[in-house]
């Protein structure tokens, strides 16, 4: 028994011996090629990252954020902040409680930037923060330019949607949606703002013309500054999507239309019929006043009223009135205009 415990014995001792030089192999290797530098890593470090427009470091197999190289273009005023730039997960973190519209829009990008200009009152620097957001098409950034839209604001000519307040101006242009915030107002700021904006809208693309579709609304009574778009549940249905609203005021009262171009003359009857079966699902009943517009569908439910249509390839009618002569009014112009355009 003693020779064989021996032979054991040495047995393991030669694969205690056998595990140790296979440690110590592998352990020579790894430090030799840790000494081998990577001439990738060595190129890279030897040659910074490019910096773009707006001062940022954009790695060069990174494409390029969508709107911070814009506010470097912004004139008339100094950088006084870095630039930040928000993405669909982060943009809750600097507007809390408005991301949801900019995400139901098709909302990509946001950059923000603060600048200081000599135009602030009494001597004192006027602080702007410029935002730029970058939105899926001309209709989304129209969307959220008309759906923030602030009552009292003065229309631009600066681009076809452009309008100001006391100490502040937004545009839509392109895809993009911007905001000039200031924190003082005034004739000068106004000023000061315009020169900011003019420069930043220089940079952006031209693109194609948002909201062309509000021009089918009839312009008798119209609001303007009252257009809106919305791109997904509007009127309250669910999936009802790419709809304007407009506000009028009538000889009979005031009143709000819509309307949404469909692909085809079959495509807005089938709308016209699911918003119809919606108002019934809600209480809505028909209803048959002699002087109704021809082929259109009253809905009433106690003293609202709301007319459906479909004229062409346009789903249509009044989803907001004062009382039932206003709504029967408005069906009315907004029918023959739609006739008179489809001519």
């Amino acid at each position: 028994m003693t020779g064989k415990r021996k032979r054991l014995r040495a047995g393991e001792t030669m694969a205690a011996y056998a595990v140790l030089a296979v440690l110590l192999a592998l352990a020579v290797w790894l430090g030799a090629t840790q000494t081998r530098y990577n001439q990738a890593v060595v190129v890279a470090l030897s040659h910074p990252l490019p910096l773009g427009k707006a001062g940022i470091r954009q790695p060069q197999a990174v494409p390029a954020s969508q709107t911070a190289a814009f506010l470097g273009a912004v004139t008339g005023a100094a950088a006084a902040s870095s630039v930040e730039v928000f993405n669909p997960e982060t943009l809750s973190d600097k507007i809390d409680g408005k991301a949801e519209l900019y995400l139901a829009s098709g909302f990509q990008e946001m950059a923000v930037q603060a600048f200081t200009a000599d135009a602030g009152k009494d001597g004192q620097a006027l602080r702007v923060e410029v935002f730029v957001y970058a939105m899926g098409s001309p209709e989304n950034a129209f969307a959220v330019f008309s759906g923030q839209r602030r009552a009292g604001g003065d229309p631009l000519t600066i681009t076809a949607n452009a309008y100001a307040t006391e100490n502040a101006l937004f545009f839509a242009q392109d895809r993009y949606y911007a905001e000039l915030v200031a924190d003082q107002a005034g004739p000068q700021v106004r000023q000061a703002l315009t020169t900011m904006a003019k420069s930043l809208l220089g940079a952006l693309p031209k693109g194609s013309a948002a909201a062309s579709d509000s021009a089918l609304f009839p312009k008798e009574g119209l609001h303007e500054d009252t257009i809106q778009l919305a791109v997904s549940d509007a009127l309250g249905m669910a999936g009802l999507e790419n709809v304007y609203t407009a506000q009028y005021t009538l000889p009979k009262g005031e009143a709000a239309a819509f309307l949404a171009v469909r692909q085809s003359g079959e495509a807005a009857s089938e709308q016209a019929k699911a918003y119809t079966a919606f108002l019934q699902s809600m209480g809505f009943k028909e209803a048959h006043p002699a002087n109704a517009p021809e082929g259109v569908t009253i809905m009433t439910m106690d003293a609202m009223t709301q007319v459906v249509m479909a004229r062409g390839g346009v789903f249509a009618g009044v989803h907001d009135a004062a009382n039932q002569e206003a709504a029967l009014e408005l069906a009315g112009n907004l029918a023959r205009a739609l006739q008179e355009k489809a001519k």
